[in-house]
């Protein structure tokens, strides 16, 4: 039986989504590149409207907080997102997360630390938010532990034949799917979804960024910068909308392009009606277990056993 200690394999794929992966081995093989524009309007409104409100004694809301819960409610709501591929097979995370850098200060010499965080699938935006809010207060602070760092001087200490040897150790026991939870939180590329805050530095546009063939993260979002644009509808009524461009990699060899564009749909569905987050979701599983696909052709072959039978009778 496959397995592996961070993820459970999919059994109930197409033949056409279990060749891919022998058609394209690796993940710059299969990459997409998607960029497009959001509406934030209804969503800062209700970001204003609940520090209003002083809903959160904690801290100030922010639309980063926002989108990133919206991302993994998306995921949660569209499971296919959180799979990767390895080792010629299809895997589905068995945990929610997402990482992204925080520099110290805004300025080139200042150090940035990459964190990696973890939700529950019913968490709600408030509780998404503290957690978010907590890495980036304690990373700005210095007292997030960088175990990036860490790890990476610790090896670049070895000589570069044995530094070679121990990444292809490294890389084996991930292929395999046996690294610890240590190895996999260490490198930050082992999340749901990686994704960078351009517009925190003021880019208007969201180049997009690579997939690495390192680790298992198969999807990675560039956000630009906030802006607010006035348009005008079919009536000649002028307005303004806040708008944000996104990027997004895919690795396309997780799910077919129809079920990423409805997955867009889904994240700009949140956007536009936040009070969404606030409430508990029951999670989409979107896969069965070797177990459960055993039981499922073994009623499928009784039900055309039956079904041949009653047309013998007529």
């Amino acid at each position: 039986m496959k397995r592996r200690n961070d993820a459970t394999f999919v059994t109930n794929l197409i033949p056409y989504k279990r060749i891919l992966p022998y058609l394209m081995p690796k993940r710059v093989d299969s990459l997409v590149y998607h960029q497009f524009s959001i509406d934030l309007t209804n969503t800062v409104r209700f970001i204003k409207q609940l520090n209003k409100e002083d809903v959160n004694k904690d801290h100030q809301y922010r639309v980063f907080e926002f989108f990133l819960a919206a991302v993994m409610r998306t995921v949660v709501l569209r499971p296919q997102l959180n799979r990767f591929i390895m080792n010629y097979d299809a895997w589905q995370r068995n945990e929610l997360s997402l990482n992204f850098v925080v520099k110290e200060d805004y300025t080139d010499e200042a150090p940035e630390h990459s964190a990696i965080l973890y939700f529950e699938p019913t968490m709600t935006f408030p509780e998404m938010a503290t957690i978010i809010n907590n890495t980036i207060e304690d990373s700005r602070k210095g007292g997030l532990d960088n175990d990036s760092d860490a790890a990476i001087s610790f090896f670049l200490h070895f000589p570069k034949i044995v530094l070679r040897f121990l990444m292809s150790i490294m890389k084996y026991i991930d292929v395999k799917g046996i690294a610890p939870k240590a190895l996999r939180d260490a490198d930050g590329l082992h999340a749901t979804a990686f994704v960078a805050n351009l517009g925190s530095i003021n880019l208007l546009g969201s180049p997009h960024h690579h997939l690495y063939e390192w680790g298992t993260t198969s999807m990675f979002i560039t956000m630009g910068m906030l802006q607010r644009k006035r348009v005008v509808n079919e009536e000649g009524i002028r307005s303004f909308v806040d708008k944000m461009e996104i990027g997004v990699t895919l690795d396309e060899r997780i799910a077919d392009g129809f079920y990423f564009i409805k997955s867009i749909q889904t994240l700009q569905h949140i956007l536009s009606n936040p009070e969404t987050l606030m409430e508990r979701v029951t999670p989409e599983r979107g896969f069965l277990t070797l177990k459960e696909l055993k039981a499922e052709k073994k009623r499928q072959k009784k039900l055309n056993k039956k079904k041949r039978s009653n047309k013998k009778i007529a």
